[in-house]
């Protein structure tokens, strides 16, 4: 039986080894096509090479490396409205311009002024400046020089809406030149100059801006917190601005002073106050930070009510039980708040 099953084994390897051992199939030829057989009276058509690259007229371009114009809203005043193409920024009107019109033109005069630009008036709201000379820095420190780069002319236009509270102003290009003769200025060159040209005239609006906040900062406020009696003949500190500006202001004031608020009824015009009295730290020490105003009241819970006395409103400061304090006290309190009133710029 074992030999039966061995020669079944070699009978049939030797009955498949001419496909076992065979060598690969090669490829097939490729099959070529007959060439096309045009007839005599029409012509043949063009037989280009299989990887033949067609001939295409095509001209050098110069391509503009540097980044696109972008007009820049640089004051408080200004907006850019969407998918806007030219060079032209919205001004609105503020605290700071009054009438908007009149304020742009005083601007742009002044800007004209400042960096010797000549100008003429084309019309009402048109303005066309005189060559405009752009200069490219060269050297360091003590040999810097300035190169004269190109030069361009433009017309600066408003376009006031009706209402008047909102007016835009346009740059464009009317001329240009290289000093460089074979330098050419492309399209996206012309955007960028005019967008250049009126992004420096909104920083200049926007320095005047910051100017003149600086100059409200630094005036002294004019409150009329002082010391009196509330509708009950308690002492109280009393203000002229109306309730509901004073209450809306106290907040402020008590985190100036590190009176924090617990609890509060609006309907009973009362603060629920919690005063502990400000420790200055290693670290504020070290970098010299002003320390908070201490008041003189006791760590503990207190109450503040507001109310209305001849045209006044009055501020009764409570102990936690609702007994007044006393006139002493109420006159210290007077004195820090005042000096905190000032410096935090609070109506009251």
């Amino acid at each position: 039986m074992h030999y039966s099953v061995t020669s079944c084994v070699l009978a049939s390897l030797l009955l498949s080894g001419c496909s076992f051992f065979s060598s690969p199939k090669a490829d097939p030829e490729p099959i070529v096509g007959q060439p096309l057989q045009v007839p005599a009276h029409l012509s043949a058509p063009p037989q280009p090479a299989q990887y033949d690259i067609p001939a295409v007229r095509s001209t050098v371009q110069q391509v503009d490396a540097q980044p696109p114009g972008l007009v820049l809203t640089l004051s408080t005043s200004s907006r850019v409205d969407e998918e806007e193409t030219r060079a032209r920024i919205w001004f609105d009107r503020t605290d700071f311009s009054g009438d908007l019109q009149p304020f742009l033109e005083q601007k742009l005069s002044e800007f004209f002024s400042e960096n010797s630009i000549g100008y003429q008036q084309e019309s009402e709201l048109a303005w066309v400046t005189d060559w405009v000379v752009q200069t490219d820095t060269t050297g360091m420190w003590f040999w810097k020089s300035k190169q004269p780069r190109d030069q361009a002319r433009f017309r600066v236009s408003m376009e006031p809406r009706p209402h008047g509270r909102s007016v835009a102003l346009l740059v464009e290009m009317l001329e240009h030149e290289y000093f460089d003769r074979g330098r050419p200025l492309l399209p996206t060159g012309v955007k960028r100059e005019e967008t250049a040209f009126l992004n420096s005239f909104t920083a200049f609006v926007g320095d005047y801006e910051f100017r003149q906040a600086q100059l409200r900062r630094s005036r002294p406020v004019d409150t009329s917190l002082q010391l009196g009696v509330d509708g009950q003949g308690q002492p109280a500190l009393l203000s002229e601005q109306p309730l509901e500006v004073v209450w809306s202001q106290l907040e402020s004031l008590f985190e100036a002073v590190n009176l924090s608020v617990t609890d509060l009824n609006r309907s009973a015009s009362t603060y629920y106050l919690r005063y502990e009295q400000p420790k200055q730290g290693f670290l504020s020490r070290l970098f010299r930070r002003k320390a908070m105003p201490t008041l003189p009241l006791t760590n503990g819970d207190y109450q503040v009510v507001l109310g209305r006395s001849q045209q006044q409103t009055s501020l009764s400061f409570r102990d936690k039980n609702g007994q007044v304090l006393s006139e002493s006290v109420v006159a210290q309190l007077e004195s820090v708040l005042l000096t905190v009133v000032s410096e935090t710029r609070l109506e009251l």
